[in-house]
């Protein structure tokens, strides 16, 4: 991101009609982190599909593509079908393994990774290279944070369809790099990585008890239900779970808020690890972000979506959905204009400005601390703040050309 041209105040990129005009069927368009690029699967003669970057096709076809993505580096992955075996694609250059299928295409940290089918068995293949170990089934796919962990659930027996008391006894686990944990259970899901690579997961050991599984080991304590855990920092894992009172946040077992709601769930923790917010609905049909177990006073009658904190920890924005229509709350503080969708918005590094995409009525805007920009667009993707703050990279079609623009937070406005 640091490398990023900054400078430059607009680049014409594409004239992506042009481009539609040439193609029999161009798929969705997506773009690089970046802005340099802009991307989609274009179908080429005889059903046969292939990426395009910028107008320009790879040079081979394919039967399918699928989970195409820019890399952070700002590459272009994908997952491909060619004479019936699938396999990874990065900037046309084709991995020599092959799968019978391949699904889940994730990348973090310098690593990039999948689920894939090999015979009757599945796994994860990563960096090209697949997991010593395969199971009877693998659903879902996690990396950790610096890239060198990988694990996804794992069905380990392979009883009949009708043995209903083995599926009862469990069947499912974690494995982290192909490793599968010791114990099974009827379900595991809300896995979630530390920094370092520690594994929590939420587990169900029967049909009404759930506990919390840290690399394996589980908690002492039962409970009516449970959702994803977090950590907070490589000891410490909080967890929503349902009790006699009301859905709690509990911390290593124990209560933690010591405060029940209606329901609490996507807690998300703060960069310094000294704040925890979480979606709550404290009356039903309410909903709100509760901070350190305090609720905003401002409630919401359809949805809030996870928090999202600054840098610096002291503020929090949630996307949030009342009387139907779409907006941000703020510190507990809802812009005056409302949309017919907004994505998820993002903090200045600095922490003093928010801004996001939204749309009214197909028409997409920058929204830039609740103030719609001055500019409309024709598809406009997420806007990135400068290291410094003080600008803006806009990625965006304007009648029919995909431009790359560096704006200042005055010129958003203006």
């Amino acid at each position: 991101m640091f490398n990023w041209d900054w400078q430059t105040k607009e680049k014409l990129i594409c004239n992506v009609d042009e481009w539609k005009e040439k193609s029999s069927l161009v798929h969705e368009f997506i773009v690089s982190p970046d802005g340099e690029k802009i991307a989609a699967v274009t179908e080429i003669e005889d059903k046969k599909v292939t990426p395009s970057v910028n107008g320009k096709t790879w040079d081979e076809t394919f039967e399918r593509v699928c989970f195409l993505n820019f890399l952070p580096d700002n590459s272009l992955a994908c997952l491909v079908l060619k004479n019936y075996e699938w396999t990874l694609a990065v900037d046309g250059k084709l991995l020599e393994e092959t799968f019978d299928y391949a699904w889940n295409l994730q990348f973090c940290g310098g690593t990039i990774a999948f689920n894939i089918k090999k015979t009757d068995s599945y796994g994860v293949c990563v960096n090209g290279k697949i997991w010593d170990n395969l199971f009877f089934d693998a659903r879902d796919l996690f990396i950790s944070p610096d890239g060198k962990k990988t694990a996804c659930y794992v069905r380990t027996k392979n009883p009949q369809v009708l043995d209903i008391f083995s599926f009862k006894e469990g069947v499912w686990t974690v494995a982290i790099d192909g490793i599968a944990w010791d114990k099974n259970f009827i379900s595991v899901y809300g896995l979630n990585f530390s920094n370092e690579g520690k594994v929590a997961s939420t587990v169900r050991l029967t049909q009404q008890e759930f506990t919390v599984s840290v690399d394996g080991n589980l908690w002492n304590e039962i409970f009516l239900n449970a959702w994803e855990p977090v950590f907070i920092n490589e000891n410490d894992v909080c967890v929503p779970v349902k009790t006699d009172k009301g859905w709690m946040l509990f911390l290593n077992g124990k209560s933690f808020w010591n405060k029940s709601f209606v329901q609490l769930w996507n807690q998300r923790v703060s960069p310094n690890g000294n704040h925890i917010a979480a979606v709550v609905s404290p009356e039903f049909g309410e909903w709100t972000v509760a901070v350190d177990g305090i609720p905003w006073k401002k409630t919401f009658s359809q949805a809030v979506l996870p928090p999202i904190f600054s840098s610096d920890g002291k503020r929090i924005a949630a996307v949030v959905r009342d009387n139907h229509m779409w907006t941000v709350a703020v510190d507990g503080i809802p812009w005056k204009e409302a949309f017919d969708r907004v994505w998820t918005p993002q903090f200045s590094p600095d922490g003093r400005h928010i801004i996001a995409k939204a749309e009214r009525q197909g028409v997409f805007f920058i929204v830039l601390d609740g103030r719609i920009g001055k500019d409309t667009f024709d598809m406009l993707w997420e806007p990135i703040f400068s290291p410094d703050g003080d600008r803006v990279l806009v990625r965006c079609i304007k009648n029919g050309k995909y431009y790359r623009r560096v704006l200042t937070l005055g010129e958003i406005l203006r």
